[in-house]
């Protein structure tokens, strides 16, 4: 072995990075001097400092330019480095890395680094506290600002324990009162005399003196919650305070002293509910952001340290799925904020820990524990921000929390650089004559215990994503999200939780070694590429994008690491199983099925979509795509539905999504669990599932052929509201039942009798209309139809043929029986202007003095009337049976309705026929 490389082992060996540290600490100078080169090896001292500072110049040690001069290999200053930030050099002082050091070890200490979001959404928030408290004398009075629930209080506090390090005082010393100002906000004498204290007698039942808060938090804070409570007379006794240093007791003339900070929090704008006086003396205003501003790692770290807090308290490990967690994550939180978001987790918890108790398995807090609102959040999960998402991807098995509580930065048991233990180890294979299946054997160990460090190092701090970017730069960490999500698209599989931990970290590891890593021998490179074709083929991708990312030379044997890495990181379970999703009528029909079904066959397979009577069928369309794209692995869906417009939602999903769509109709538990156990055990391939599910089907259906449905339009005449209901009817049936469910109108004196008729070729499943001819089908009347509350009723009517009693929802508040009219006439008639037409026909409806008092039948002579004028001004002309006979019964109605259709005929220039006003009277003389 060459001289310089035994110096160089020499000196690593000597050079332990914890006692390097130490010495640091202590103000010596960490490493070895030429001197001690000269006696060790027995040289002269100036060979020896001549071959250090070459050496030095190559790159392998690094030199400490204070007397004695010293040298440390640049492994550990690189380690130096990352732990306490500091800028990677070839040269330092003692004093630079002391202050570094001791900087470092200070933002270690720091309490502000105990909140979550220090280093993002809250960096500029703590910058703007720390200035407050440092401030001489003694610091600058805060106002913090926030919804309710982000946590002022707790920021509060951090702002106390800073000061309290800051100006090396205990706390009695430096003192921290709270008090909300809401708590007496209904007696102004209480609250004041809370605050400042009171003398005997000054109000009644004052019979001492009394100390308040202001003298209790001498020297210290004063920290006001809802500060936004306070009466103006207590704001300007502050502000007095605040200028002058001096305050008085109620009740007692004497000035006192105290030389308090005070620190306000207000969920309100401050220039709605505070004096412009008070808010002049309080210079320094620090706004919170809520939960729904935070980055999404935040998000998670937030989530998983509430998690943990639950664990300790119960001293038991919590699993997740990671559903709960994208849901949790992803939800707004509105008005609750974080502090919702705590609530939420204890509550999952205490349900987890129930369960537990019953069963006596692990503590599991699953998707359908959580509250329905946040479980639908995930129904848009595909379309919601990709940054987000493609991070909570990485979270694709169940999350364990564990109650141990660690708070350290970094571990100096870990080590984060993978080439460190696979070159060593390729180099002393190499010498040791190993041949090349042996070699790639042992790297794959290797690998895995690499991965397996860096998992136990992660799953064992409370913080880990905070911890990961202290490591690892942003950039590295984004571009790795990135890498990963192009490998599970290529290699159509899910990764464990803590890939992205390790594959950052080897990245970093690369980036930092760029030119200095030897591409040595690459004969086992062959044998990775050939038992892991497809991860070595999207390794060669990922290298040439980080080639390109970065601007660096990567070595020809990086594509079998990190080939290595993501074979050792796949994670393989279900993820390949045909999807199963069941729908239903109802609140929890599907839900529940499912969850049976998964319980007894001891899987998470089978998901559900509830569609309620009060959901469209576009949303639960819209529900069951999001979780189709959600689950799709590549082998198709099998749909088992109950009924109605839901049996053909297999078409449309394949033609929206690409997605391969079986549908297996008349669900019941047996017939999902039947599918289920094909799917879990003996079958994977779609077609065949649904071959043998549909030939059960077969053998057991009724052979006889259900009639098609019907719906009657109903009015009194038969000719005109009912024809414009049809047309509606048509228009809102065409789009869920295209040409499977016939409208026919019909005039109320023959209802029955189409009825009947029609059930001889059809089954009439409702009525629409303005008069109910009493048949024994649920009636709608139209102008209820047009609120879609009732539409959706409608359409569940007709999926299910519902028989027996029903309710219509309370009709909404609605627009006048003229308004009605006129929105009805505007969309279906064709020559006239319905807007100008309605007051004509409200003049006529008055005139002849028609009010009865259903006023369905006045909307139906309303809408007719519109009819009657579209057919005359459009030359439609129309007959009307046995008209002799019916005008010789109503002749003086006749002559009567001619004359106040008069101002209707001048203003259209139209002539209304016999005909036409037969049909018109044929409305005024029902009744029902």
């Amino acid at each position: 072995m060459r001289q310089t490389d035994m110096i160089i082992t020499y000196i690593k060996e000597k050079c332990v990075f914890g006692e390097m540290i130490e010495a640091i600490q202590n103000g010596d100078n960490p490493g070895i001097q030429a001197g001690e080169i000269q006696k060790h090896f027995g040289i002269l001292r100036n060979n020896a400092s001549s071959i250090l500072n070459s050496i030095c110049k190559d790159g392998g040690l690094v030199k400490i330019n204070s007397r004695p001069v010293t040298f440390l290999p640049h492994e550990v200053t690189c380690r130096m480095c990352e732990k306490y930030g500091i800028e990677e050099k070839n040269m330092y002082t003692l004093a630079e890395l002391q202050e570094k050091i001791s900087d470092r070890q200070m933002e270690m200490e720091d309490p502000f680094m105990r909140l979550l979001g220090c280093n993002s959404s809250l960096l500029y928030q703590i910058r703007q506290a720390k200035a407050a408290i440092v401030y001489p004398p003694r610091g600058l009075h805060t106002l913090l600002l926030g919804e309710s629930g982000v946590g002022k209080t707790t920021f509060a506090q951090a702002m106390h324990a800073y000061g309290l390090l800051a100006n090396n005082k205990n706390i009695s010393e430096y003192p921290f009162i709270t008090f909300n100002c809401a708590d007496y906000f209904n007696n102004p004498q209480l609250l004041l005399s809370q605050l400042f204290g009171h003398a005997k007698n000054a109000f009644t039942g004052a019979e001492a003196d009394k100390k308040g808060l202001v003298e209790q938090a001498d020297g210290g804070i004063l920290f006001l919650d809802e500060v936004h409570r306070l009466p103006p007379d207590g704001q300007e006794m502050l502000f007095y305070l605040m200028d002058k240093g001096e305050y008085n007791r109620l009740g007692d003339g004497n000035k006192r002293k105290s030389n308090i900070l005070i620190i306000a929090a207000t969920t309100e704008n401050p220039s709605d509910v505070l004096l412009n006086t008070f808010m002049r003396r309080v210079p320094v205003n620090i706004i919170l952001p809520n939960y729904k501003e935070k980055p999404i790692a935040e998000k998670v770290e937030i989530i998983e340290q509430f998690f943990r807090f639950e664990a300790m308290n119960l001293q038991k490990t919590i699993n997740i799925a990671p559903e709960v967690l994208r849901a949790l994550a992803l939800y707004e939180f509105k008005g609750g904020n974080i502090g919702q978001l705590r609530s939420e987790v204890k509550l999952l918890c205490a349900n987890a820990f129930l369960q537990h108790l019953q069963n006596n398995q692990a503590i599991y807090v699953g998707y359908q524990m959580l509250d329905k609102d946040i479980r639908d959040i995930l129904f848009n999960y595909v379309k919601m921000d990709k940054t987000a998402t493609r991070y909570l991807d990485m979270f694709s098995e169940d999350i364990a929390i564990q109650p141990q509580e660690n708070t350290g930065i970094m571990s100096d048991e870990v080590e984060n650089d993978v080439y460190d233990i696979i070159l060593d180890k390729l180099k002393k294979l190499k010498q040791q004559g190993g041949n090349v299946e042996n070699i790639t054997d042992v790297l794959k160990n290797e690998i895995d215990a690499y991965l397996s460090s860096v998992n136990k190092y992660f799953s064992n701090l409370h913080s880990k994503i905070i911890n990961l970017h202290k490591l690892v730069p942003k950039e590295v960490i984004d571009t790795t999200m990135q890498f990963i999500e192009y490998a599970r698209e290529e290699l159509k599989v899910n990764f464990n939780n803590y890939f992205l931990f390790g594959l950052s970290m080897h990245i970093q590891a690369l980036i930092k070694r760029a030119g200095r890593i030897s591409a040595g021998d690459d004969k086992h490179l062959f044998k990775i590429k050939t038992e892991h074709p497809d991860e070595f083929k999207v390794a060669e991708k990922m290298v040439e994008m980080l080639s390109d990312k970065f601007g660096m030379i990567v070595p020809e044997n990086e594509k079998g690491f990190i080939a290595l890495l993501l074979y050792h990181s796949r994670v393989e379970a279900d993820s390949k199983k045909i999807g199963m999703i069941i729908i239903c009528h109802g609140d929890s029909t599907a839900s529940s099925m499912a969850g049976a079904c998964n319980a007894l066959l001891n899987t998470d397979l089978v998901k559900a979509v509830d569609m309620p009577l009060n959901q469209s069928i576009d949303e639960t369309y819209g529900k069951l795509k999001a979780m189709a794209l959600t689950i799709s692995k590549g082998k198709g869906i099998i749909l088992l539905v109950d009924m109605g417009s839901l049996l053909f939602f297999d078409k449309r999903l394949t033609a929206d999504t690409g997605i391969k769509t079986k549908l297996v109709k008349s669900v019941s538990t047996p017939a999902v669990l039947d599918v289920l156990r094909h799917v879990l055990y003996d079958m994977d391939d779609i077609d065949e599932v649904y071959a043998q599910k549909n030939n059960q089907q077969e053998e057991t259906a009724a052979t006889v052929k259900r009639k098609p449905l019907a719906v009657l339009a109903v009015c009194a005449t038969g000719q005109g509201s009912s024809m414009i209901i049809k047309n509606m009817l048509d228009e809102l049936l065409e789009k869920y039942y295209t040409d499977s469910i016939k409208v026919i109108a019909t005039d109320y004196v023959n209802a029955r009798e189409v009825f009947e008729q029609s059930g001889e070729y059809s089954y009439v499943a409702a009525v629409v209309g303005n008069i109910d001819p009493q048949l024994p089908v649920p009636f709608f009347p139209i102008d209820q139809l047009l609120q879609e509350q009732t539409q959706q009723i409608f359409f569940h009517l007709l999926d299910g043929n519902m028989e027996g009693p029903f309710s219509l929802p309370e009709p909404l508040q609605m627009p006048t029986l003229y308004e009605t009219a006129k929105g009805l006439l505007e969309k279906y008639v064709k020559f006239v202007n319905p807007r100008h037409a309605i007051f004509q026909i409200r003049n006529f409806v008055e005139a002849i003095n028609y009010s009865d008092k259903n006023k369905s039948m006045v909307l139906d002579l309303v809408l007719h009337m519109g009819c009657v004028l579209d057919r005359c001004v459009g030359g439609i002309s129309i007959t009307f049976d046995d008209f002799d006979e019916f005008h010789l019964k109503h002749k003086e109605l006749f002559k009567r309705v001619h004359k106040v259709l008069q101002p209707i005929e001048e203003d259209y220039n139209v002539k209304v026929s016999d005909a036409e006003v037969a049909y018109i009277i044929k409305i005024i003389t029902t009744h029902i």
